[in-house]
């Protein structure tokens, strides 16, 4: 019976290290998939409520109070930045996975070729996601739609930053034979990881795309409640406790 493989990095067989990342790549996503599902319900809910009529500052009304209506209309974001970046995205991810491919093979130069290609790229995706997020014709505070597009590329950024971190380690970790054709599991734990982001930035091009002017064209307005109704009648007077 031949010994097993021991990690260069822990000394523990190289399955169990394995196994046990793996269950810890389960537990992230699974916590990602949360917050990424929170940001994504919460765009659809905004979007079909209308609250005010304030989904975009173009067709806020706030009943008559001038001071909250929009200065300006307000465009929507433009589509091409957001699949430009799936695209991006989805490239580096093939181009790991046949990196990893290769490294079966046991040609190692090719993980590492394949890696240092997915990071560039990724990072391409960082600038262009950056140069979206700075050119949004509106602020974050301009309605509900305009937070709620923040709030999604602020996601994607944070996702492809992390991405991106990952790749550039398993350039390195590859050139220093720590990732090998015998121990290719870290390589694969990333693949994964990129096989997820791609199908987060989907969900947020899907919402951006088609689902932008809100079908709740009556919607409840709120915020025009006061204090003091100088229509409403006065109170009777009340009888003195000695009539």
């Amino acid at each position: 019976m031949t010994a097993p493989l021991m990690s260069p990095t822990t000394g523990e067989p190289v399955a169990v290290v394995a196994r046990r990342n793996r269950l810890g790549l389960v537990f992230l996503v699974v916590a990602d998939f949360s917050g990424t599902m929170a940001l994504i319900i919460s765009y659809v809910y905004l979007w079909s409520l209308n609250v005010n009529n304030g989904w975009a500052p173009n067709q806020q009304t706030f009943g008559n109070n001038d001071l909250l209506k929009s200065r300006s209309p307000l465009p929507w974001a433009a589509d091409w930045p957001f699949w430009a970046i799936l695209g991006l995205t989805v490239v580096a991810t093939i181009v790991l996975w046949l990196g990893i491919r290769t490294l079966r093979s046991g040609h190692r130069g090719g993980l590492v070729g394949a890696a240092a290609v997915s990071t560039i790229v990724v990072v391409a995706a960082l600038v262009l996601q950056w140069w979206q997020i700075t050119t949004f014709p509106f602020g974050p505070g301009n309605g509900s739609y305009a937070s709620a597009v923040f709030l999604l590329t602020a996601s994607v950024f944070a996702h492809l930053l992390l991405a991106a971190f990952l790749l550039l380690a398993i350039t390195n970790r590859t050139r220093a034979g720590l990732v090998s054709s015998d121990n290719p599991f870290q390589a694969k734990l990333v693949g994964y990881w990129m096989v997820w982001v791609c199908a987060s930035i989907v969900l947020g091009c899907l919402c951006t795309t088609f689902l932008k002017a809100s079908p709740n064209t009556t919607p409840a307005n709120f915020g025009e409640f006061s204090l003091y109704n100088p229509n409403a009648p006065a109170p009777s007077a009340s009888p003195s406790p000695s009539q």
